[in-house]
């Protein structure tokens, strides 16, 4: 007989179908340690964690557990860009050349930022054989990614740019910021300065993690037979085309890299970064809110709209299944992110998510240790989605 899970953390009693639908995950036997946060209007309605942080089940999850997050990163990265947007920095109709002139080179000089955002660029990952001390490598890899010819010709296809995107976002970020203000800041650092900063995030979410914080980190758990990010997407590499390919398997990324200090440490803002439900659920929180969370803004309504602007809508060349590109995030489609068509966010290899409903004002973070194999509609997110909006 399964010993209840005890669940930790803030609930309103409006939404308690969302703890019991916590809790079934676990009762049901699909979790092993997890985090779920649930913002309305601004501010959080659920809070709350169970389970254990490593696969031994002999560490109980905190409060203030981080997991990596995987893509779900991605939103993080493309939040950033929209408040540097927001500013006046960036303009998602310039070209990247504009912001970044390497890029320009072997047939990119016309790609907009739009475009790059949207994974219409080409550039799914590095042609050249890498290791993963050179994906560590920030402006190494820029250099790199900057200088090869694109996969397809810009704009006319998207190709998911699964491990690079938050490296070429974050470039475009890095030098529009430098050139505003004269400082050289990272990714990482702008993200925690202009968006989870302000809005009390930062100690939640981190693109770049501090080795004095890794303590706090859970042990990442793979599915069986899924452990590879790629895998059911081509298998072999004689099975797989060229993006795929550079996109996912170059070099191989591991499910069990997320428990090295070197991946923690390392920028890598399009997989690596580390954080849970709340910090999650507070930045969508204010993505859903009209850029305020609790009273603290971080970017204009507009600069929502523009962030949110659908830039394509086809079949990707790299996972191989329809996808709706704003700049920078999925756009709902098949219900993936609730009933709401203009919902908009972004999940991670294993289960974890974020997303925000403007017309609902909800903002929600999920983010857990034990992976689950499925791309799309990981049944954990499905249950905790169908019960939030059940309780509106």
């Amino acid at each position: 007989m399964n010993t209840p899970i005890d669940i930790q953390g803030h609930c309103e009693p409006a939404f308690s179908a969302v703890k019991d639908a916590f809790a079934a995950n676990f009762n049901d036997g699909i979790e092993v340690g997890a985090s779920f946060a649930l913002a309305i209007a601004g501010r959080l309605v659920v809070d709350i964690w169970a389970g254990h942080a490593d696969a031994a089940r002999s560490k109980p999850w905190q409060g203030d557990t981080l997991i990596n997050t995987y893509s779900t990163t991605k939103g993080m990265a493309a939040a950033t860009v929209g408040v540097l947007a927001d500013r006046g920095l960036i303009d998602y109709q310039a070209k990247v050349a504009d912001y970044w002139p390497e890029f320009a080179a072997a047939g990119k000089q016309d790609v907009t930022v739009a475009q790059l955002l949207s994974h219409q660029a080409g550039v799914c990952g590095p042609r050249e054989r890498v290791e993963m001390d050179e994906i560590y490598d920030w402006d190494g890899l820029c250099a790199t990614l900057a200088a090869q010819w694109p996969f397809f010709e810009p704009g006319t296809a998207n190709g998911y740019h699964a491990v690079v995107f938050g490296h070429i976002a974050g470039e475009v970020a890095r030098r529009a910021w430098k050139a505003s203000t004269g400082e050289t800041k990272s990714l990482g650092q702008l993200f925690a300065e202009t968006v989870a900063g302000p809005i009390g995030a930062a100690n939640d979410y981190y693109i770049g993690l501090p080795e004095v914080e890794d303590h706090r980190v859970a042990e990442m758990i793979p599915v069986g037979g899924a452990e590879q990010l790629g895998t059911g997407l081509g298998g072999s590499k004689k099975r797989m085309s060229d993006a795929l390919y550079c996109a996912m398997a170059h070099p191989p990324l591991t499910a069990h890299i997320a428990n090295d200090r070197a991946w923690r440490a390392a920028e890598v803002p399009g997989a690596n970064g580390q954080g849970n439900g709340r910090g999650i659920a507070k930045v969508y929180g204010a993505l859903a809110n009209d850029g305020e969370f609790e009273g603290q803004r971080i970017i204009s309504a507009q600069g929502i709209t523009e962030m949110t602007r659908e830039e394509c809508f086809r079949k990707d060349q790299v996972i191989g299944v329809r996808m709706r590109w704003s700049r920078g995030f999925i756009l709902n489609k098949a219900e993936l992110y609730g009933p709401n068509p203009d919902a908009f966010g972004h999940s991670g290899w294993g289960g974890s998510f974020g997303f925000a409903d403007t017309e609902a004002k909800l903002g929600m973070g999920y983010a857990m240790n034990q992976m689950d194999a499925n791309i799309f509609g990981d049944p954990r997110g499905v249950r905790l989605i169908e019960a939030a909006y059940a309780c509106l």
